[in-house]
């Protein structure tokens, strides 16, 4: 964003500034909330899984690289856990993305009155 050369007054610079770092706050915002959506959908997938699975079914964690065995009740417990936190932290980011989005678009409009009044002088 150039003024037709003119040097922009340190308040516009302060606000374009702020600007960039307020999408890039939006930019990391959104990288988790996908990851998070994925995380998600990957432990609903398992859960359902299990929970059609029979009783005595033999089950599996990943622990780091090795697959060991482990109890399919308190893998249920623990997916659904996982679930619940998840689903928990994606709302707080869902009202984080919104906040920043209303932020950029208040200082949005801010830029664009204070760069029209100053082409205009």
């Amino acid at each position: 964003m150039s003024a037709g050369g003119e040097e922009l007054p340190p308040s516009v610079r302060q606000q374009l500034a702020r600007f960039q770092q307020l999408q890039q706050t939006l930019n990391v915002i959104l990288a988790e909330k996908q990851r998070l959506e994925a995380e998600l959908i990957e432990v609903k997938d398992a859960l359902e899984v299990l929970q059609k699975s029979p009783d005595d079914a033999a089950v599996y964690k990943a622990v780091g690289p090795v697959l060991v065995q482990s109890n399919r009740q308190k893998l249920i417990e623990e997916l659904s856990e996982r679930k619940e936190l998840t689903e928990t932290r994606l709302k707080l980011l869902e009202k984080q993305e919104q906040r920043t989005r209303e932020q950029l678009d208040s200082l949005q409009r801010e830029l664009r009155q204070a760069l029209s009044g100053q082409g205009a002088g």
